[in-house]
Parts: structure tokens; sequence; C-alpha cells
């Protein structure tokens, strides 16, 4: 049964060949095998490609949830062998083509309210299911014929504020007799929720974590992750410190850079000096900020990020400058706005 819901999925519960049709019948009128449905695709000049589904929100209202599918190539500053869109590793891929990334959602909107944040300004609109987390996954099959070679969970919501939900999606692409990824080709992404974050790495120690950070200075990340309040730097230094990764790995610290925000000498000084006593531990992305509509910030000049790279990297912190993918169909990092 589960070789029909992940490795090879069907169209409808009378093609589960291997059970009886009274159980097919009961089953067809108990569960759904689409729990998305899928409203528009649009393709960036990139190939990038952005999916939007429709799905039940808070009260029952329809709303869009967004996922997004990226050829790889190689970042745009860093080590030639590193993964383009998430900053891990990946052995076994050498001379292997047409590798695709998945950015998947955990929530319809978020509430964290990050000011740089399309998916911030809408505030929560709702908690999907696990089967509507791993569905994201499962449908690409459909779609392209193939998995994604990695997930991560850097669309639209905070995924430990979607814990059990998460959890249960991680266990069905992890297991050997679901999706089957290793775990290593798994990465969650949060801004900084802490607490649940400890809970989730001791339960899948070898999924990757990415945490944003985005400012080198508390003043300046309070500004734009309100959750920097409750966990700021000096708890993200000690949780970094706290944890025992598997060899080889590091936890990613994702850097939107916004100009003349956090890209100033004071601030890229105060992001070193922070950084200095977790080398080994972490490696950083440097993201340029990619325009929101009715957002006043600013994407940084490509002098600026070089400059930020070349600081960081000389301080004997692994950095990389991440391509800006899906622009063209807001689809890129920080654009998703629940829209079709």
């Amino acid at each position: 049964m589960l070789d029909f819901l992940y490795r090879h999925p069907v169209g409808s519960i009378g093609e589960f060949t291997t059970l009886s049709k009274s159980l097919r019948e009961k089953l067809a009128g108990a569960m759904s095998l689409a729990p998305l449905v899928l409203r528009a695709t649009l393709e960036a000049p990139d190939g990038t490609i952005k999916h939007a589904y429709e799905v039940s929100g808070t009260r029952g209202r329809k709303a869009v949830l967004e996922s997004v599918w990226m050829p790889s190539e190689p970042a745009d500053i860093g080590p030639v062998d590193e993964h383009p869109a998430d900053g891990v590793d990946l052995p076994g891929f050498e001379g292997k083509h047409a590798r695709h990334t998945l950015c998947i959602s955990s929530q319809l909107g978020c509430a964290v309210g990050c000011g740089f944040c399309a998916t911030g300004a809408l505030g929560l609109q709702g908690q999907l299911t696990a089967g509507e987390i791993v569905y994201q996954v499962v449908h690409c099959l459909i779609l392209y014929g193939a998995l994604p070679d990695v997930v991560l969970f850097m669309g639209m919501g905070e995924p430990m504020h979607n814990f059990q939900a998460v959890c249960a999606a991680v266990e069905i692409m992890t297991h050997k007799e679901a999706l089957g990824f290793s775990s290593r080709r798994v990465i969650v992404s949060t801004s900084g929720e802490l607490e649940r974050l400890a809970t989730f790495h001791r339960r899948f120690p070898r999924v990757g974590l990415a945490i944003s950070l985005n400012a080198g200075t508390d003043e300046v990340r309070n500004a734009l992750i309100p959750l920097n309040a409750k966990f700021d730097m000096r708890a993200l230094a000690s949780f970094i410190c706290s944890i025992e990764p598997a060899k080889g790995d590091n936890v990613t610290l994702e850097y939107v850079v916004l100009a003349g925000v956090n890209d100033t000498p004071s601030q890229i000084r105060a992001l070193v000096a922070f950084l200095r006593p977790l080398a080994g531990r972490v490696k950083v992305n440097l993201i340029p900020f990619n325009p929101v509509e009715d957002l006043e910030y600013k994407s940084p000049s490509r002098e600026s990020v070089l400059k930020m790279h070349e600081t960081i990297r000389s301080a004997g912190i692994r950095v990389f400058v991440r391509r800006n993918r899906g622009r063209g169909v807001t689809a890129a990092c920080g654009q998703l706005a629940g829209k079709m």
C-alpha cells in the first residue's frame, strides 16, 4: 500500500490492487489521495517552477499554498561541490545531472512576522496536515516523474509552529518503506524557535538544520525577526554549541542581506565576532534580498555582498552566496505570498 501512496502514486483507491475490493471500497469513502488541488504553475526564466495549491484555511476559507521546484546549479560564490540551494554537502552525486530541490511549506501564512518576508505579512491563515506537507513532495512524481534530490522546509510558515505535523511528515519522507529520503537530504529551516528545535533535533539528529540569523546584533535582529525577543543571539549561539551534529554536518545560518540595514561595516564586524566562536559548527548562506511588494527594504549591490563574503571567509567561516532563483514568478526566498 505504501508503494501506491509514495513511490508509484495512483489516481484512486481502486488502483490499490494489493487490497481486497471490499477494503478498497471502504477506504475510498474515508480518505483522499490528493489532499491538495493544484490550481496553477508558474515557470521563471531560470527554470524555477512555483506550484500554487488551493487548500482550506481558517474558518473554511480557501487559501493558496505555494511550493517551489528548482533546478540545481552551483552556488553563486562558494565551493563548487556544494549543493546550490541549501548549503548541504551531498556525497554520491558526482556526475549526476538534472538534480532538483523542492522548497515546501508547512503552514498557510506565518505568525512570526519577519519584516522582510511576504509570507510573514499574511499572518497565520491555517496549519497544514502531515498529508498536505508530504503531498507537495509526492506530487512531483506526478508532475515531473521524479522526486526532488533535496527537500527544504523553507516555504511558507514556521515549521516549529506546526511541530507535530512537520515531525510526522519528516518520518514519512525518511522512512525506507515510504519516500525513503536520506535524512541529510531533508533540511528544516526556522526563524529561531529554539526550544522546539532542540526537541526536533533529538528526534531527527541527521536532518539538516537552518536558522535565520539576518543580523550581527540583537538590536537589528529584533527589528527583523520578532522571535529574537524570546530567543536572542546569545541563546542561538548556546543552542548551536549544545548540539552535536553528525560528522561533517553543520548548522546553516541564513542571512538575508538588506541594503543599508545589515550589510553595514558595524553589522559585518559584529557578525564576524558572533561567528568566530562557532567556526567549525556553522556555515553561512548570504541571500541577497528579493524585492517584496509594499516593503521598503532594498536589494544590496553585488559588491556589498562580495565584500561581506570575503570578510566572513577571511575569519575562517564557511560562507556561500546563494543565487536568486525564481524572482520572475515571485518564487524566490521571502516572496511567497499565497497568490495564484
